[in-house]
């Protein structure tokens, strides 16, 4: 979990002691230089310390790292882009899939559940933005090209809105058991009423 008021992430298990790592740590504190890949990019990230390594490591059950973003080195998205001129700048990423924000609404997912054998939550689909959008269609997202967004101490920043975002399989997952249905479901329905290609059953935005 990330703390905002010590700007840390805290590691945690039930099994473990916590452990609270630097959110942004300095170049100084990291160690070596590691390559990871991420579908079809290389990423390179910097190991964040022995302790972290050795906390994973006891949890996993397996030699496990914990790396940061070298900020030295440069990922750019090379999938679902926008078209020019939506983003002023080409639009980088770190070791998110693609895009580092996942956008959906409420209206979108009441859409959907009323296409589906099954109720779904907004956990099955995974955004770490989920708006309200109280009077909006669903999907109006598919629309939007920017978000402006202003915090109570009137700190303000933008968001560009770049793409559709094509579904895995990850919402046929049973969350309370962490197994594949095997109904295909919601897949199955989806791909019925939401196909931005083909094959490729859409939700939100990223």
């Amino acid at each position: 979990a990330i703390n905002p008021d010590s700007n840390t992430l805290e590691l945690s298990a039930p099994s473990s002691p916590a452990l609270r790592l630097p959110l942004n740590p300095q170049t100084t504190d990291l160690g070596a230089q590691y390559k990871v890949r991420v579908w079809y990019d290389d990423v390179y990230g910097r190991c964040c310390g022995e302790a972290a390594q050795k906390w994973l490591t006891a949890f996993v059950g397996k030699p496990t790292r914990l790396l940061y973003k070298d900020s030295n080195e440069t990922r750019l998205v090379s999938r679902y882009l926008p078209d020019d001129p939506t983003c002023l700048l080409p639009p980088q990423s770190g070791f998110a899939d693609v895009f580092p924000f996942h956008i959906t609404t409420e209206p979108s997912l009441a859409h959907v559940n009323q296409h589906v054998p099954l109720p779904l939550t907004h956990q099955h689909f995974r955004p770490n933005i989920v708006l309200a959008a109280e009077g909006a269609s669903p999907y109006d997202k598919e629309t939007w090209k920017r978000m402006e967004f202003e915090a109570p101490d009137e700190r303000t920043w933008s968001m560009f809105v770049t793409s559709r975002t094509p579904r895995c399989t990850m919402p046929n997952v049973d969350l309370s058991t962490g197994e594949m249905r095997t109904d295909g479901e919601p897949m199955k329905s989806l791909r019925k009423f939401r196909c931005s290609d083909p094959g490729k059953p859409t939700y939100a935005k990223k």
